[in-house]
């Protein structure tokens, strides 16, 4: 990407992520982990709400809920001390979607032995980090790994979907999203408690929202949300921002759940956008001229 572009693109995004602030936070699964205050808590609750975070927003908010029903205002302490044969009953009502009852009791369990084993997930995930590595691949093929051998039985395609690694193309974006909420500096959305790995070293979380967005800014051509994807895109936000380039997923993802910016281009939306003079589809749309040429429509979605 040009550097003209992308100094237009930069300050288009810091536009876009200071008007929205945390305006939208009671609406993320992120607002689950904010209602505790211990780090240990914090920790925890944010892995159960990422790896439930998909489909509708509603539905696996629900099934957050019951699930932090179960640990007693007290999750790490929860998962800690778990007892098998006195919990696994309690979640037979327990599922979403690809995840059964009995995936989630598996995923609990997984948890109870990484907080025996380790003391925390950071932990584990940080002994898997090595500081000569580009990206977060590695690390995170070698922490899904390590969370898997916690579980002696089959892993089950729901447990699978759970927690996807790297190593088979997924975007991995919850596992990413998770990340994004540990590792990055603390601002009133993402915690900052995984100190040991540099937020550089993230990958962007790519969802539904994210990946047609990025392709309206020009970010990728691909036409498949996986971890090349992924990549690609992240790669040219550490132009934007070497030290910090998910900096502005929120944003950015809370700009199409919000419908601000849908999926089915509406041209009122579009000339009200702060992205509008970096957006291929919002420049079309509105007729928009940069310079002497107008968009091309290939990267359209509709």
């Amino acid at each position: 990407m040009p550097m003209r572009h992308t100094d237009n693109l930069a300050r288009r995004l810091r536009d876009l992520k200071e008007r929205q602030g945390q305006a939208r936070l009671a609406h993320d699964p992120v607002a689950f982990p904010h209602r505790y205050s211990d780090p240990r808590d914090i920790e925890v609750v944010g892995w159960l709400a990422a790896a439930l975070a998909y489909g509708n927003v509603t539905a696996f908010s629900a099934v957050i809920e019951k699930w932090l029903v179960l640990t007693d205002g007290a999750p790490y302490r929860y998962f800690l001390n778990f007892q098998t044969d006195q919990e696994r009953p309690r979640y037979a009502n327990l599922y979403h979607r690809f995840a059964t009852a009995s995936d989630l009791f598996a995923f609990a369990l997984m948890t109870h032995r990484i907080l025996q084993t380790h003391g925390s997930l950071g932990q584990i995930f940080a002994e898997g980090f090595d500081e000569g590595d580009d990206d977060i691949h590695p690390a995170l093929t070698r922490f899904v790994d390590a969370v898997r051998q916690q579980f002696e039985g089959q892993i089950t395609p729901g447990l699978r979907h759970l927690l996807p690694s790297p190593e088979g193309g997924s975007a991995c974006k919850r596992l990413n999203l998770y990340l994004r909420w540990m590792v990055r500096p603390a601002d009133g959305i993402d915690f900052g408690l995984w100190t040991r790995i540099p937020p550089n070293r993230l990958l962007v979380p790519l969802d539904v929202h994210t990946f047609r967005i990025y392709r309206y800014l020009g970010l990728t051509r691909r036409k498949g949300a996986n971890w090349k994807t992924a990549r690609e895109i992240t790669q040219i936000l550490r132009q934007i921002d070497p030290t910090d380039p998910v900096g502005y997923d929120f944003a950015l993802c809370h700009l199409g759940m919000s419908g601000d910016c849908p999926a089915i281009g509406q041209r009122d939306r579009c000339q009200v956008c702060p992205l509008l003079t970096t957006c291929q589809r919002g420049r079309r749309l509105t007729q928009l001229k940069i310079g002497k040429r107008l968009t091309p429509p290939s990267l359209s979605f509709e």
